[in-house]
C-alpha cells in the first residue's frame, strides 16, 4: 500500500453481478488499495462466497468486533454491486446488518461513498429508487451509472467503478 492510497471498504450485496466481485477486488488490489470487504446477508443466496474470499490482498470483515472496526470510520466506502434493497436502506438510514451499519456510520462521518447499483429495470424505475438516488446524490455519494440492457440493469463495467474510486480519493 502506498501512503497516498486509502483503505477501501467494499460492501457486496446479493445481486447476480456479485460473481464479478473477485475481478473487482483484483483490480482494486492492483491499484495498491488496501481492501476490506463486507458481505450483506443475502449474498450467500446468490453465489458461493468462497471465490469472493479467495482473492489475495483482500481482508474479510464478518463481525462487529473485528479489526479494523475498532478504528472505523476511515477510508472510502464502495458498495458494489448494490441491490435495490441495499440502495434504499442506505438512503433511508437503515442499519440492520453489519454492512448497512458501517455505511451509515461512514456517511455520518463524511467519508466518500461510491455506489454501483445492480437490479432489474422495474426496480431501477421504482419511485423509491428515484427518491433514493436524488437523496444519495444530495449527500455527496458518487453513483456509478449502471449498464442497462432491456430489463436488466447491472453493475457498471469494472473499470468505471475503479475510476470512480480513484476520483474520490
Amino acid at each position: 500500500m502506498t501512503p497516498t492510497q486509502p483503505d477501501i471498504f467494499l460492501f457486496v450485496s446479493g445481486a447476480g453481478s456479485c460473481v464479478r466481485v473477485p475481478e473487482l477486488l483484483q483490480a482494486l488490489v492492483a491499484e495498491s488499495f488496501h481492501v476490506y470487504s463486507v458481505l450483506t446477508p443475502n449474498v450467500e443466496m446468490v453465489t458461493a462466497t468462497a471465490p469472493l474470499m479467495a482473492v489475495p490482498g483482500n481482508h474479510w470483515i464478518h463481525a462487529y468486533r473485528q479489526e479494523p472496526l475498532d478504528r472505523f470510520p476511515f477510508g472510502v466506502l464502495l458498495v458494489a454491486p448494490c441491490t435495490f434493497n441495499t440502495f434504499n436502506k442506505i438512503a433511508l438510514g437503515l442499519a440492520d446488518n453489519l454492512a448497512t451499519a458501517m455505511i451509515a456510520d461512514g456517511l455520518g462521518a463524511g467519508l466518500p461513498v461510491v455506489i454501483a447499483p445492480s437490479m432489474n429495470q422495474g426496480l431501477w424505475a421504482h419511485p423509491q429508487t428515484k427518491e433514493s438516488l436524488a437523496r444519495l446524490q444530495s449527500w455527496g455519494c458518487h453513483i456509478v451509472p449502471p449498464s442497462i440492457d432491456g430489463r436488466r440493469v447491472t453493475m457498471a463495467p469494472l473499470d468505471e467503478i475503479v475510476q470512480a474510486v480513484r476520483q474520490v480519493v
